[in-house]
């Protein structure tokens, strides 16, 4: 088994960052980490590239993304990415073509120190093909919860099953990992009631941020290029995967009460999902086609420049808020966040004063912290000092440590 061999302290941050000298790691993951398409997608990112900068051997287990997607491919330096061939069924069927293709996979992969796995589903797999290694189980938030909050408005016996079930396949995965990640407080007492995990097996790590260098004198050209006509009109702007769970719809309700007092208010929805058409609707109910626009997926360069040229992101959680990166995505961009008291938000919208939380999880609440704000925007050089703060304060050394200190303690 590798071994951690030294500490080194970043130049930058000074923060002690372990070194796993030849470790062989093998991070398992629902989503794979060719493409970041969303907050999962980051973190494994992150993740991988934080275990290879520390000096371990890095490979990744995963399932197809699409049933016609390589089951082998190659990350950035030179890492393998092992997919376990997927139909895509995420039910019944689905999990037994897991178990089936980890037992293959694993009795011809036994080569590894320690496993990290990133979410349940393939890591409940792999335990099922008899993987017993030392593991570290990142928590971001509950599956059975993720589902439950996206049939919420069709629920049915079955769903009432299929809850169980989930939850019983994740109190497996995680009751039987010998240690934890979570990226807040709140993760970590979740944890606690939901599969009793002891607190002293949970380490707490937030999330951190890559900075951007940005053409600050270019600023109002940008907004210019975006916002057109509107560019002198104050832009709201949220970027969510369009699901009841991320409260969308209350954002709607919200622009069309500030509407009243505030007609010249512009908000932009960026993201796709399956409430994109009836977002649309709901938006036409209220009259308010000419005042929100929904711009579906982008990619991410667009999406950063967008959320550079608005003037406030509102986050509209409605449940499961584990830690909320898109906090951080913002406020690297001199973005202030106006967000719902949901889940996380609490704990890590509040860290800067420039953001702001509504006291309810409300249209009405919303809409009433909205026009608050709108009279004291921030200025130019404030949102300057927003972003160098926020690239400071949440820097990926920090959680690095973290990472590779939990690592360590399993070896």
């Amino acid at each position: 088994m590798g071994t951690v061999a030294d500490e080194s302290l970043d130049g930058a941050t000074g923060v002690a960052i372990l070194k796993l000298k030849n470790l062989r790691i093998l991070v398992v993951s629902d989503v794979s980490a060719e493409t970041v398409f969303g907050g999962a997608e980051r973190m494994l990112h992150h993740h991988i590239r934080a275990l290879h900068d520390a000096g371990a051997k890095v490979s990744v287990l995963t399932r197809q993304p699409t049933s016609d997607a390589d089951i082998l491919i190659k990350l950035v330096h030179g890492i393998d990415e092992h997919r376990l061939r997927f139909s895509g069924d995420k039910g019944r069927k689905g999990l037994l073509q897991l178990r089936k293709e980890a037992n293959i996979w694993w009795q011809m992969h036994q080569e590894f120190d320690v496993v990290i796995a990133e979410q349940p589903f393939v890591m409940w797999a792999l335990m099922k093909a008899g993987c017993k290694l030392p593991r570290l189980q990142v928590c971001h938030s509950f599956a059975f919860e993720e589902y439950a909050t996206r049939h919420g408005l069709d629920w049915s016996f079955y769903h009432r099953l299929v809850v169980s079930g989930m939850r019983k396949l994740e109190a497996t995965v995680y009751q039987s990992a010998q240690s934890h990640l979570v990226l807040s407080n709140f993760m970590q007492q979740r944890l606690q009631n939901f599969f009793n995990i002891p607190a002293s097996q949970i380490n707490i790590a937030a999330g951190g941020i890559d900075g951007f260098d940005l053409p600050w004198d270019q600023h109002e050209k940008m907004r210019q290029t975006h916002w057109g006509e509107e560019v002198a009109l104050p832009t709201i702007i949220t970027l969510r995967n369009l699901v009841p769970r991320t409260g969308v719809d209350l954002l709607v309700q919200a622009a069309a009460i500030v509407h009243i007092d505030r007609p010249d208010v512009r908000w932009h929805v960026l993201g796709n999902g399956a409430l994109l058409e009836p977002l649309k609707q709901l938006r036409d109910t209220l009259n308010m086609h000419k005042v929100i626009k929904f711009s579906g997926f982008l990619p991410e360069k667009e999406v950063q420049q967008k959320l550079w040229s608005a003037d406030v992101f509102m986050l509209p959680t409605r449940s499961l808020e584990g830690f909320g990166l898109v906090t951080l995505e913002a406020n690297v961009l001199g973005l202030p966040v106006i967000a719902t008291p949901v889940g996380a938000n609490p704990e890590v919208v509040p860290w800067h004063p420039l953001n702001r939380i509504a006291d309810h999880a409300t249209p009405e609440s919303l809409a009433k912290t909205v026009l608050a704000y709108l009279d004291t925007l921030p200025n130019f050089k404030e949102r300057q000092k927003l972003a160098s703060e926020t690239e400071e304060h949440f820097s990926w050394q920090k959680h690095d440590h973290a990472l590779t200190a939990a690592v360590n303690a399993l070896t």
